[in-house]
This record gives C-alpha cells, sequence and structure tokens, in this order.
C-alpha cells in the first residue's frame, strides 16, 4: 500500500466499511481505491478527494447496505407507526376546528373570527406536537403520562383563560 499522503479521506473510506455489505465491500473497496489513485494522478489530490466523496454517497443504496432487512423492516414499522400519530394529531385538529365553524351556521351564541381560529389552532397544535414529542422521547410510561398530563393541563388553563377570563389577566381581554 501506498504512503498515507495518498490515500483517500479516512473518514468516508470508514463510513463506507460501515454501510457496506461485507460480502461487496471488499471488492467495492478496491474499485474506489482504484479510481482515487488515478483521479489524484490526473487531477491533483483535492478534486480526488472530492471525487472519493462523491463516489461514497453514490454507493449508499440500499442494494450495499449490510443487513437490509433488519434495518428496513425495523425502522420503517416504527416510522410509519410515528407518521401516523403525527398525521392523526393534524387531523384531530382540523375536527376541532370545524366544531365552532359549523356551529356558526346554526347559532349566534358562537361567534369566533379568523384571530380566534389562528389562536386556537395554535394553541392546539403546540399541545400536539409537545405530547408528541414527550412520546418520542421520553421512554417510561408513567413519566409519559405526567409529561402529557401537565401539557393537557397547561392547555386547559391557557383556554380556560381566553375563554373566559377567569384569572382576569390581559389575555382575556379584561
Amino acid at each position: 500500500m501506498e504512503t498515507s499522503e495518498n490515500n483517500p479521506p479516512r473518514f468516508f473510506l470508514k463510513l463506507f466499511r460501515w454501510f457496506c455489505h461485507p460480502d461487496f465491500r471488499e471488492e467495492i473497496e478496491g474499485d474506489l481505491y482504484e479510481c482515487y489513485q488515478n483521479y489524484a494522478e490526473q487531477y491533483g489530490k483535492e478534486k480526488a478527494k472530492w471525487f472519493f466523496i462523491k463516489e461514497v454517497f453514490l454507493l449508499f443504496r440500499p442494494t450495499l447496505i449490510g443487513n437490509i432487512h433488519k434495518l428496513t423492516n425495523l425502522n420503517s414499522t416504527v416510522m410509519i407507526t410515528k407518521n401516523r400519530r403525527l398525521i392523526g394529531i393534524m387531523g384531530a385538529i382540523t375536527v376541532l376546528l370545524f366544531i365552532p365553524l359549523i356551529a356558526m351556521q346554526f347559532s349566534k351564541e358562537v361567534n369566533w373570527n379568523f384571530l380566534d381560529f389562528v389562536v386556537m389552532g395554535a394553541l392546539l397544535l403546540a399541545t400536539g406536537l409537545l405530547c408528541e414529542l414527550v412520546l418520542r422521547k421520553v421512554k417510561t410510561t408513567k413519566n409519559r403520562m405526567l409529561l402529557c398530563g401537565a401539557a393537557l393541563f397547561i392547555f386547559l388553563l391557557i383556554w380556560v383563560e381566553l375563554a373566559v377570563g377567569i384569572f382576569g389577566t390581559p389575555f382575556a381581554g379584561h
């Protein structure tokens, strides 16, 4: 092997070795190394380094990744579940905002303006995303329930204050 001066970037070589399936690693690594040497002779070490980095990233595809079944089955199932929950939160917010919109069509007692919808949408979105963050990051069920319960309690306090001004803050219009 040649001196370390004329070798490809070590970090990207290690990255390639990490993701490449062991059955293909030796052959592809040899080709990468040979291309790097030819490119270094032809265009210089700096351009050869960027060429090597580009080639490593172009090789990052499912057919070369080691143990692809374990990676795709486990991670895709988890991600689908998380994304479904996020879509459910967005759908629930939409449904909840439609309730006063429909009620305004049938009753004069419900009188929301555009700003009311924006504020309630932001409040619901913040609460939903906070609960989603807790569900993704907190591991124990007890802590999840406590933190989501606290988020819902704060949501209810803000909602009550905005609706009827129970605490008499300036947010309620008093």
